[in-house]
């Protein structure tokens, strides 16, 4: 039997995805240093995220062979009216998809968003552990602007946070 792969798509999330999502971001939260979140996230918890977002700060998905393979949100950076025009991206591709060049679509289609919705900047914080999100990120264009050092406990130590930002 051949396995066929069809090329990534993106596409809006929709409340129908909560579950998928669920899926993907808890398992970063529960056994990686992939995001500082602590507390895992329920189904209904998602629904409502989905449904707060708007189109200038839009949760989107992106599928491959009709399954979910990694979900990317933007989310204003400040509440401050000063911050109106930054926004902070999150990108989470599933274990069993990255290396297919899931991640990367979804970055490019979110800074695309920000661009379109009249953002400045996306900002991005990553754990300086996570080498292959702070890769992907300066791959697209992202500078390294600084290091939180010693900012977040997660699984039982202490972890630095990059801070990346483009200007779109």
């Amino acid at each position: 039997m051949e396995v066929v792969t069809t090329a990534p798509a993106v596409r809006r999330a929709a409340l129908a995805d909560a579950a998928r999502i669920a899926g993907i971001w808890n398992h970063e939260i529960r056994a990686t240093l992939a995001t500082t979140d602590t507390e895992p996230r329920t189904v209904a918890s998602l629904r409502a995220w989905l449904a707060a977002h708007s189109a200038a700060y839009p949760v989107v998905v992106a599928t491959l062979d009709d399954e979910i393979a990694g979900f990317a949100a933007l989310a204003p950076y400040r509440p401050k009216p000063a911050f109106r025009h930054t926004v902070e991206d999150s990108v989470y591709v599933d274990r069993a998809w990255r290396g297919r060049g899931v991640g990367r679509l979804l970055l490019e289609h979110l800074v695309d968003s920000a661009r379109a919705a009249g953002h400045r900047s996306v900002l991005a914080r990553i754990t300086v552990e996570n080498v292959a999100s702070r890769r992907l990120h300066e791959a697209l264009g992202f500078r390294l602007v600084g290091v939180e050092e010693e900012v977040a406990v997660k699984l039982g130590r202490w972890v630095d946070v990059a801070l990346y930002q483009r200007r779109v």
